[in-house]
């Protein structure tokens, strides 16, 4: 019997190759989707489920304080936040904080007095019982010990390997300079871990011990110095809901001594301004695709709503290569069902038939499966740079694929061949031989809505990517208050140490307008701390940097009131210059009456003179609200935590004179910073990486979108196929009376055009819908227009028109003769 199937099987592609190859390239095409798309979906909700008590780890998040008008969650909390945890918390069975300490230039002297320096950018600090909480695994070294004392610390297996080559590096001294308030530290070497897998949310080269920061130990207190994401891991068997209901007392009874402390100001108090101080659980199972609403520091998150869409779209496109099957099936009509006909007579029952047609089917999908799988293994590495993954099709070590596989093809085969088979099978054997069998109107409606359907999802699919980029090109031009463009930033000045002088070289270089000293550059700004008038009891967050006279015209800010700082006053250094939104916040008009009003500092007890307004800009990504920020002084006492930066504006150049101007900034960094590496970044591509999951989300729906329309196309030439044979003495009867090839091809091709305007109109609101949820996530958007509904019927009727035009004009053309010599 097998035998049989088989060798029809092969009979019929033989006589059929165009309906074979057509089938074979849709059903391949849904099956290499599927498995991309599978193992990408696998690998996103795989994230962190490696650790041991996953199941039981939660991320303690709060209120982000250091904006107003903001809902989302901030994942960086104070450090004493995990003193109060533990202290109040019986469910809690252990609490772990990971501060990221900053980029450090990390050097290692081996026996031969060689040098090994590398700026590493993956250090973590953490606590001593961080290995309690997360998995882990360490390949020398003991899990105890190893972060107990000062000074300590595990490093990553390639980081080992990097320094130390095939030596053991246990007891191993490194040198790391430039953290904050601690120039130069000491290193032991006391572990060697794993790297962190892939689907990890904390990744690392180095571990620091905590105790290795004097100002952690010393500020065990505070709140406010919110650089530590807080962890906690329950005891066996506590309830998450117990330790819910307990978060709400603490911050009344922690926070409110630092607010006392440095704001001089109660907790009740505190809330009475309008502000809000509130602790969150959130899984940590969740992180990586469950923090759309939530400020991380120390990784970056997924998003589930892209991963959702993706899972629908694969869902869309196995049904649009299924619907092609079925509809070119049909399109063979007059040839299969006489051959159906002839094997009823020849004894064949409905059932057997059935069973006929759904094991061609079944090879089709199961050849389709070879080769899709080979395609796969093929395009998995442009998968995996696209996505930025590491994903392997490995089916003998994850049989998950296999089953995926098997579903699939099982799933295929039931709809591909089951309208085939009961449109095939369920008829009079011998009206049909007499030729006197012709399709119902209800068959006929079926197959229209299944083209129907194939459009609906390939025009969704158009306006929903056009209404992307739309969005994408949208925040790429938008002003955002200051010029992007041309903005080159050098990294870590502080490796170097005559700042000023090194500034004013880089001014010489030919093509440097300007150049700038400054403490952080647009969209990383981390620096904030709460400020209040002088003489007046009110807090407003403030976000801020440090800059030299040359910050406002190399960014090319707008000054709206007031003046920039000045090298000929030097009172400047005490001075400060605010943004609109912070004049707004401490109840001041955006004018000149600002001018001279003092701001004060309660963390540092400094006050600040305002001696200018600038006008907005996104200082952060542009899915965030414009906050209250301040331009203090290089020279300002007051602190910051973050880095040095040379910002440069570059005036607008070919290639190669970018290439010179780059070359010419590094030769001055080698003269000033010796050998320490040089490093620069480029504002507007700082920018782009913001949105870079959302250009990543445009491109998988252009390459969905080609795919859906050219299945659709395929199915769309196949019921122009069956309903050419269906009405070819029709056709040329027509002929004969003295119709047109335009007459005859408007008769075919009208009613699609109805299908495709139907479509049209049923997707509309779906796409509506979808994306007014989409971009409910940007602070800036573009409104959807009427045109790009317009435009995708349109190019919908141009693809059709162009797939079919070939077929219609043929039977057209035909000699009625031929076709009705015989009646």
């Amino acid at each position: 019997m097998i035998k049989y199937y088989l060798l029809t099987f092969f009979r019929n592609i033989k006589r059929q190759k165009l309906f074979f190859l057509i089938n074979l390239l849709g059903l391949t095409a849904g099956i290499v989707s599927t498995l991309l798309i599978y193992l990408f979906v696998e690998n996103e909700f795989s994230h962190d489920r490696f650790h041991k008590n996953a199941s039981d780890i939660y991320r303690i998040n709060q209120t982000f304080i250091w904006g107003d008008h903001d809902d989302h969650e901030f994942a960086s909390l104070g450090p004493g936040v995990a003193y109060a945890l533990a202290a109040e918390i019986p469910e809690v069975k252990e609490v772990t904080r990971i501060h990221p300490p900053g980029n450090s230039l990390v050097s290692y002297t081996d026996n031969k007095n060689e040098s090994h320096e590398f700026e590493e950018k993956g250090i973590l600090a953490v606590d001593t019982n961080f290995f309690k909480v997360f998995t882990f695994p360490l390949m020398k070294g003991d899990e105890a010990t190893a972060l107990q004392n000062p000074n300590s610390v595990v490093i990553s297996e390639s980081t080992a390997k990097k320094y130390f080559g095939d030596e053991d590096p246990i007891g191993k001294l490194l040198q790391a300079d430039n953290f904050p308030d601690q120039p130069t530290i000491t290193l032991q070497v006391t572990g060697v871990a794993l790297d962190p897998p892939d689907n990890s949310y904390i990744q690392f080269d180095m571990l620091m011990s905590m105790n290795s920061f004097p100002r952690i130990k010393e500020s065990t207190w505070t709140w406010m110095w919110t650089m530590f994401e807080t962890f906690v891991l329950l005891e066996d068997h506590a309830s998450v809901d117990a330790l819910k209901s307990k978060l709400p007392d603490l911050p009344r009874k922690y926070a409110g001594k630092t607010l006392e402390r440095f704001m001089n100001q109660s907790f009740d108090e505190y809330e009475k301004s309008g502000k809000k101080w509130e602790l969150f659980v959130q899984p940590f199972t969740d992180i990586h695709l469950h923090s759309s609403n939530v400020y991380n520091r120390i990784g970056n998150s997924g998003n589930i709503t892209t991963v959702y869409v993706l899972m629908g779209v694969e869902v869309f496109i196995v049904l649009l290569s299924c619907i092609n099957f079925m509809n070119l099936s049909t399109a063979q009509y007059t040839r299969r069902i006489k051959e159906s006909s002839l094997r009823k007579v020849l004894g064949s029952n409905q059932a057997q038939l059935t069973l006929h047609f759904f094991s061609e089917a079944f090879m089709f999908c199961v050849l389709a499966a070879i080769i899709g799988l080979g395609l796969t293994q093929i395009l998995l590495p442009l998968f995996n740079t696209f996505t930025e993954t590491n994903l392997t099709l490995d089916i003998v070590n994850n049989q998950r694929i296999l089953l995926v596989l098997l579903g699939l093809i099982f799933a295929m085969s039931a709809l591909s061949g089951s309208y085939p088979a009961i449109f095939l099978s369920t008829f009079p054997p011998v009206e049909a031989l007499k030729g006197k069998v012709r399709a119902g109107r209800g068959g006929k409606n079926l197959r229209n809505g299944l083209v129907a359907f194939q459009f609906i999802v390939s025009m969704a699919l158009i306006v929903c990517t056009i209404v992307v980029f739309q969005q994408l090109k949208f925040l790429a031009a938008k002003d955002i208050g200051f010029t992007r463009e041309n903005l080159m930033v050098v990294n870590r000045l502080e490796w170097v140490s005559n700042k000023e002088p090194f500034v004013n070289t880089l001014k010489n270089i030919p093509s440097v307008e300007d150049a700038s000293w400054c403490t952080a550059m647009p969209p990383n700004l981390y620096d904030g701390d709460q400020f209040t008038e002088e003489g007046n009891d009110k807090y407003v967050p403030i976000n801020y940097l440090k800059a030299d006279e040359q910050y406002v015209p190399t960014l090319n800010l707008k000054i709206k009131a007031g003046r920039n700082f000045s090298k000929d006053t030097p009172a400047d250094k005490n001075g400060v210059i605010i943004n609109e939104v912070a004049a707004k916040e401490f109840g001041w008009k955006a004018d000149e009456s600002v001018i001279g009003k003092k701001i004060y500092y309660p963390g540092q007890q400094l006050t600040f003179e305002v001696v200018g307004i600038v006008n907005d800009f996104n200082y952060w990504s542009l899915e965030m609200p414009i906050q209250s920020m301040a331009i203090f002084h290089i020279n300002s006492v007051i602190r910051s935590h973050g880095g040095e930066y040379a910002s440069l504006r570059i005036t607008p150049t070919q290639t190669g004179t970018w290439n010179e101007v780059i070359n010419a900034v590094e030769k001055q960094w080698n003269v000033a910073a010796g050998d320490a590496p040089f490093q620069y970044d480029f504002v507007d591509q700082s920018f782009a990486k913001l949105v870079q999951s959302e250009e990543k989300f445009g491109v998988a729906l252009i390459v969905f979108a080609a795919l859906a329309i050219m299945i659709a196309c395929f199915g769309l030439l196949g019921m122009i196929i069956y309903t050419l044979e269906q009405r070819t003495k029709e056709i040329g009867i027509r002929k004969v009376v003295g119709a047109s090839v335009l007459n005859i091809w408007t008769l075919v091709f009208k009613d699609y055009t109805i299908l495709i305007i139907t479509a049209s109109v049923i997707s509309t609101p779906l796409c509506i819908w979808f994306l007014n949820r989409w971009l409910e996530d940007f602070q800036y958007r573009v409104s959807i227009s009427p045109w790009v509904f317009i435009f995708s019927t349109g190019l919908m009727l141009m693809g059709a028109v162009i797939v079919t035009g070939y077929h219609v004009v043929k039977a057209a053309l035909m000699n009625p003769v031929d076709v009705l010599k015989d009646e």
